[in-house]
């Protein structure tokens, strides 16, 4: 015969165990429902399916070949632009470093030697060219927005050519971003020139109307 204090032990010894259980077996499903990391590729994930970012590229160039084609291009284009930069500036600093000057200092003393001075003659030139965008104004209240922008011009034609002078003397310079290409289909029935696997197609558009 069991006593009541040691009845009311096991009663609490079982209520603590009925209470305990779903925690645990929570714990147990919870841990079996995390699912795997997605491999570096992957766009997402259905059942074991992984859908990766090559067929969504894919897919949206199915469904909006302009749309794609464009986005790709910009993509291309803004990260050629950095990569310009930032092969610009290192050529600039290990070139100013050879000098023992900053590299503010190098490329202020060298844009400034390779700069032509905006002549009056500039200015009366770009005024009559561009005097349809002038909206009626005369030359003289134009002179200096004018002489801005052409001395800006210069600025900017002075360092790309430093830069470039930097690439020939300095160290070897390898770009490994590629641009994007498109596969053109040309049907049978298409007007075409030339070989059907050439490696290079162009594409004209016309309006005959």
């Amino acid at each position: 015969m069991i006593g009541v204090p040691k009845l009311k032990r096991l009663k609490y010894a079982a209520v603590a165990m009925s209470l305990a259980l779903p925690a645990v077996v929570c714990a147990q499903q919870g841990s079996g429902q995390s699912p795997p990391p997605l491999p570096a590729d992957a766009a997402a994930r259905v059942g074991e399916r992984v859908i990766t970012l090559k067929e969504v590229d894919e897919a949206w160039r199915r469904t909006d070949p302009v749309e794609h084609t464009r986005a790709t291009q910009m993509l291309y284009d803004g990260r050629r632009s950095a990569l310009d930069q930032i092969i610009a500036e290192m050529l600039i600093a290990q070139a100013a470093k050879a000098k023992g000057v900053s590299a503010e200092q190098f490329t202020r003393d060298e844009v400034a030697r390779r700069i032509k001075p905006v002549s009056d003659a500039d200015l009366t030139t770009f005024y009559e060219q561009n005097k349809a965008r002038m909206q009626g104004k005369p030359l003289e209240e134009m002179r200096p927005a004018i002489r801005n922008y052409l001395e800006e011009q210069q600025h900017a034609a002075a360092r790309e050519s430093l830069v470039a002078e930097l690439k020939k003397a300095g160290p070897r310079v390898s770009i490994g971003l590629d641009p994007p290409r498109q596969t053109v289909a040309v049907a049978p029935a298409d007007p075409a020139r030339g070989g059907a696997n050439a490696p290079v197609v162009l594409v004209e558009f016309s309006d005959y109307q």
